[in-house]
C-alpha cells in the first residue's frame, strides 16, 4: 500500500504543477503564432523565381545558354582559330535574338494586359 499511495502523491504533485505552469498559455500562443506564420511565409521555389523573371530575362539566358552551347560546338568542329571566333560571334547573336525575343513576348503579354 505505500507504494501506491507514494505514486498517487507523485501523480497529484505533478497534476498540480501541470496546472500551475505559468507558461503554459504563452508556449500555446507562440506556437499558433509559428504554425499561422509558417502558413502564410510562402517557401522559395525556383519554378516561381523563373516566372517571376520578364520574358526578356529569360529568353536573354536562355539564348545565352544556346549561345555557350554553340560556342563550344564551334570551337570542337572548325579548325584552328575559326571556331573561337565564329564561336565568338555566335554567342552574342543568341544573346541579342533571345533578348529580343524576350521582349517582343513582354510586349504582347502588356498588350493582352491592357486588351483586358
Amino acid at each position: 500500500m505505500p507504494d501506491q499511495d507514494v505514486d498517487r502523491y507523485r501523480r497529484i504533485r505533478d497534476q498540480q504543477l501541470q496546472a500551475r505552469d505559468p507558461l503554459k498559455k504563452q508556449r500555446l500562443v507562440d506556437r499558433e503564432v509559428a504554425q499561422k506564420r509558417r502558413r502564410l511565409t510562402p517557401s522559395f521555389s525556383f519554378g516561381l523565381m523563373w516566372r517571376d523573371l520578364t520574358f526578356k530575362i529569360r529568353y536573354s539566358i536562355l539564348g545565352g545558354v544556346i549561345g555557350l552551347m554553340l560556342f563550344a560546338i564551334a570551337s570542337l568542329l572548325l579548325p584552328g582559330t575559326w571556331g573561337v571566333c565564329v564561336g565568338g560571334g555566335l554567342f552574342p547573336f543568341a544573346l541579342l535574338l533571345g533578348f529580343l525575343v524576350g521582349r517582343y513576348e513582354d510586349s504582347v503579354e502588356n498588350i493582352r494586359r491592357d486588351l483586358h
